[in-house]
């Protein structure tokens, strides 16, 4: 298990950030989506190792609704997965997400992401609907799109 710590994002942290899309997605957030995110009351996070000199690990967004959370992205740099780095940022946003009185996350996950389906389920998020169509796929250039799982899990 990787010890790490939340940080606010700020502009300054994109280049890292913006590192860790493009390897880890094949439809990366660009710089655009993310400085949105900062410019609006988002919860914008990057993670920074506690054993190094703050480098970011990686990052989530979560966009705060009446009385729901929405997962809009967690990524993690590839070089660190499977250290419960996610698990670890999801129980802490749902601690914070219930002690600021919302009842819920949701997220979308990619119908063939079968570990982050995986670790969602351990973490009690369940299968609530899909989104058709939601995730655009590269495949020889065809204009192909993938489903997306949404998933909740109530917090109060």
């Amino acid at each position: 298990m990787t010890n790490f710590r939340f940080k606010i994002m700020e502009q300054g942290d994109l280049k890292r950030v913006l590192e860790i899309e493009s390897i880890s997605h094949s439809h990366p957030w660009t710089e655009k989506n993310f400085l949105d995110c900062i410019k609006v009351p988002y919860w914008n996070y990057v993670f920074l190792e506690e054993s190094y000199e703050s480098p970011i690990i990686g990052h989530c967004i979560v966009m705060p609704g009446v009385e729901e959370l929405h997962l809009l992205n967690i990524t993690i740099d590839p070089r660190y997965r499977r250290n419960k780095i996610a698990s670890q940022a999801l129980i802490a946003l749902e601690k914070i997400g219930l002690e600021k009185g919302y009842a819920r996350i949701l997220l979308e996950v990619r119908k063939s992401n079968s570990l982050a389906i995986a670790m969602y389920e351990k973490l009690a998020y369940r299968l609530i609907g899909a989104r058709k169509d939601y995730y655009p796929m590269d495949d020889n250039h065809q204009k192909l799109r993938e489903d997306a799982m949404v998933m909740e899990k109530i917090i109060r």
